[in-house]
């Protein structure tokens, strides 16, 4: 008896998430997370060995920021339009040959200029990296992990990099920890090319790309949303170590210490906010609740009437909630983008948006806080960032509603 060769044929087996890819672009965002932090506790040393000026400091701080507000969605369509594997390897070799420029800088304009070049690859990479998680994840639920889990890039590798500095910094010196997070880049180049995926890419024109992204208005709420989310939590971080200081009498290094926590506490609203996502909790509702508590946080925060010790505690749980933020954003960037090719410009479009919010945000607090009589001026900046927030939330919740029609 012989078997028949014909009928129907085995059903097809569905493609499974590739985790190890997964975990290997979350291990480069982590170092990128580390390269936006490692300035802070570098500064010290940098301006008594280079005899920078605190202008020229700030330059060195701000030169990321400058360079995703500028290029973000360029970065991205190129993504698309060139391969997001062979964009955010570049990137990545960026970093780590501009880290050790950096390591090796002996003034002034050699460190900007290794600032400059490692915000372009920062920038390449992490705009590619989204379409990277994307494709590596089978079904929605498994995607909206992998891209809660990529949002906690930042706060995990910020946050990892300033506990970590004070006693690599004893050690070794500010150069030491540059060398170190630059070999920490190499390393994750070589896992990229071992197991990032190769998302499809090409076919679309630049312009095109960039055209039908912006005509997404789902892809101008989330720029916005980022915006606005950032410009409230990076004021946060970035002026907490001085209120510390300055107004609550913290030694430097408790202060160091406390902040990395504000930022750590971060990760698990990330995660949480895409595991959330994944059992069917909706956008729009979920980026509005965050905007409530941020906005009553933000209240208590800025209150005298409140103790030391409640009032940095409502800054935790400011972090932590506002951490479903990001998640929903990163996993709505690859909902909303009309094909999977355009994955990559819109998250650029995202990125772009929230570094000039990060750039921006605290110096319009600073300003109000030096001019109207101390921080507790900024609350109303705070509640306006917030309730824009809603706003965008809502919009989701409206545009969302009909694409599920």
């Amino acid at each position: 008896m012989t078997l028949a060769t014909g009928g129907a044929s085995a059903p097809s087996v569905p493609p499974a998430t590739r985790w190890g890819a997964i975990w290997a672009v979350f291990s480069a965002g982590l170092i990128c997370g580390a390269y936006v932090t490692k300035v802070a506790p570098s500064l010290p040393l940098q301006r008594a060995e280079l005899g920078l000026t605190l202008v020229e400091s700030g330059f060195i701080a701000t030169m990321f920021n400058v360079m995703g507000g500028l290029v973000g969605m360029l970065a991205g369509t190129m993504c698309d339009r060139y391969g997001h594997r062979r964009l955010g390897l570049a990137g990545l070799a960026i970093l780590a040959l501009s880290g050790l420029l950096g390591a090796m800088a002996w003034n002034f304009p050699v460190l900007l200029a290794a600032r400059f070049f490692e915000g372009i690859g920062f920038i390449l990479f992490t705009v590619a990296a989204t379409t990277l998680m994307a494709s590596a994840a089978a079904g929605p639920r498994d995607r909206a992990k992998a891209l809660g889990l990529w949002s906690a890039y930042m706060p995990t590798g910020g946050g990892l990099a300033l506990l970590a500095a004070p006693p690599l910094i004893a050690a070794w010196g500010w150069r030491g920890l540059w060398v170190l997070l630059a070999l920490g880049a190499a390393a994750c180049f070589v896992l990229a090319a071992r197991y990032a995926p190769t998302p499809k890419y090409g076919g679309i024109a630049s312009m095109r790309l960039v055209a039908e992204s912006l005509a997404q208005r789902g892809n101008i709420i989330f720029a916005l949303l980022f915006m606005l989310y950032v410009s409230q939590w990076s004021s946060v971080m970035i002026w907490l170590p001085t209120f510390l200081v300055d107004e609550r009498g913290a030694s430097q290094a408790l202060a160091a210490w406390l902040t990395a926590l504000m930022v750590l506490v971060n990760v698990p609203g990330n995660i949480g906010g895409g595991w959330l996502l994944s059992r069917g909790v909706r956008r729009g509702p979920l980026v509005v609740a965050a905007s409530a508590v941020m906005a009553l946080c933000s209240a208590g925060m800025l209150s005298d009437a409140l103790p030391g010790g409640a009032r940095y505690a409502l800054c935790l749980l400011f972090s932590a909630c506002a951490g479903v933020i990001p998640a929903s954003i990163f996993s709505g960037i690859a909902l909303h983008a009309k094909t999977p090719q355009h994955i990559a410009t819109a998250n650029g479009l995202a990125m772009q948006a929230s570094q000039a919010g990060q750039f921006f945000g605290p110096i319009a607090l600073a300003w109000l806080a030096s001019h109207f009589g101390g921080w507790g001026a900024t609350l109303w900046a705070m509640l306006a960032l917030a309730a824009g927030v809603a706003f965008c939330g809502f919009a989701l919740a409206r545009i969302e509603r009909r694409l599920r029609r």
